[in-house]
């Protein structure tokens, strides 16, 4: 344990869980406030798209750089640099006068975005023990739902009093609360012993088995979340409101997932095993899709099948970070998590616009329902490389 061991876990699950929401947060600012952005910058829609994609993809390739620094510099020294990336994200955000500058803004949004999991993971590994870290990890990673949440509910409200960039500005306390946490904490010397210990040191191949789950559960995954409105919408008949109901409903079940199923995978069922029933069950969630746009099944199938994605696919990378924790060596959970992040994140980049090309393409929404479960089904059996691990017995 490092100079950190002094602060709570509930200190920590905090801190954390704030890192990651401000990393993730320029993503509900884009699409919250798109029609804020459109109106007063006069651009198109597929400008505000491209601000989402520069964000995601910047973070994808410099998250296995910002995971090796993350274990050169130590995990406090880190999620410091997490939380000041995310004030000046945001405070560039809220101030770019023009298209271009709010461009060059979303795309160093990328870097906290590529950097917080690395930080946190390494934090988490720091201050608590093997066993230990199921539910801290779970907290954490509800981080991204609760800042997603509140963006949704706030942002409208505070934009119609006081103007979209004001509303942003207000989010800088999120980043601010998260570096007054870690108020007085230092990285210990156990941290320059890592160094020592990581010399010559590789992966394991169990990390890299989580990277390719990750980038099969993010291609899948993101095809159904970008698209399920609009296809409840186009196919299915749906109002608008209705419509959106799905992705609130698939964020307040990946919220209960991520809290849930680490601790589960930690004491009881095993890393491999649960992200195995992770994809298993969001297969679930894509067939009862394929069967609707059949119209095989009834058009309120959509509802138990968001449902399903959310308590699946999107709680997978709170059980994929704990595990990464756990079989990283020593000085390493910063690269290990860096490097399933980029498999992840790259597939979250290019698994919606392959769903659009196929639904452009055949005119159904059938053939990328199938896709998607056949990729779930190939998680499943990618799930079966990954050890149990946690307080397990290896198996």
């Amino acid at each position: 344990m490092t100079g950190m061991r002094s602060l709570t876990r509930t200190r920590l699950a905090v801190v954390t869980a704030l890192a990651m929401a401000v990393a993730t947060f320029p993503f509900t600012i884009f699409s919250v406030l798109a029609a804020d952005l459109i109106g007063e910058l006069e651009i198109s829609r597929a400008q505000v798209g491209f601000l989402v994609t520069a964000t995601g993809l910047v973070g994808a390739l410099v998250s296995p750089v910002f995971g090796y620094l993350t274990d050169k510099l130590g995990s406090v020294r880190a999620a410091r640099g997490v939380l000041l990336g995310g004030v000046v994200t945001l405070a560039a955000i809220a101030a770019a006068p023009t298209y271009p500058l709010l461009a060059a803004a979303a795309l160093l949004a990328g870097i906290p975005n590529g950097w917080t999991n690395p930080a946190t993971n390494a934090l988490i590994v720091d201050n608590v023990p093997p066993g230990g870290r199921g539910l801290i990890t779970g907290v954490k990673q509800s981080g991204v739902q609760v800042g997603a949440s509140l963006g949704g509910l706030l942002l409208p409200v505070l934009a119609g009093v006081w103007g979209w960039r004001a509303a942003v500005a207000v989010f800088v306390l999120i980043p601010v609360s998260g570096a007054v946490g870690l108020w007085g904490r230092r990285d210990s010397p156990e941290s320059r012993r890592r160094d020592d210990e990581r010399t010559g040191a590789r992966l394991p191949a169990s990390v890299k088995w989580i990277a390719v789950y990750g980038a099969l559960s993010g291609l899948a995954s993101y095809a159904i979340f970008g698209f399920l409105p609009l296809f409840a919408e186009e196919d299915q008949l749906w109002s608008a409101p209705a419509a959106g109901t799905l992705i609130a409903v698939v964020g307040v079940s990946g919220f209960v997932a991520r809290i849930a199923w680490p601790p589960a995978a930690e004491r009881r069922i095993g890393h491999g095993p649960t992200l195995a029933i992770l994809a298993l069950v969001s297969m679930i969630s894509a067939i009862l899709l394929a069967l609707a746009a059949l119209d095989i099944a009834p058009s309120m199938v959509l509802v138990p099948a968001a449902l399903l994605l959310g308590g699946g696919a999107i709680a997978w990378n709170a059980v994929g970070m704990l595990a990464v924790m756990d079989f990283s060596p020593p000085g390493m959970v910063g690269k290990g998590t860096g490097v399933v992040l980029l498999g992840f994140l790259g597939g979250i980049a290019v698994g919606a616009p392959l769903m659009g090309l196929s639904v452009d393409a055949t005119g159904s929404y059938v053939p990328g329902w199938v896709a998607v479960a056949a990729l779930f089904a190939v998680d499943a059996a990618v799930a079966g490389r990954i050890p149990r691990g946690g307080s397990l017995p290896a198996s």
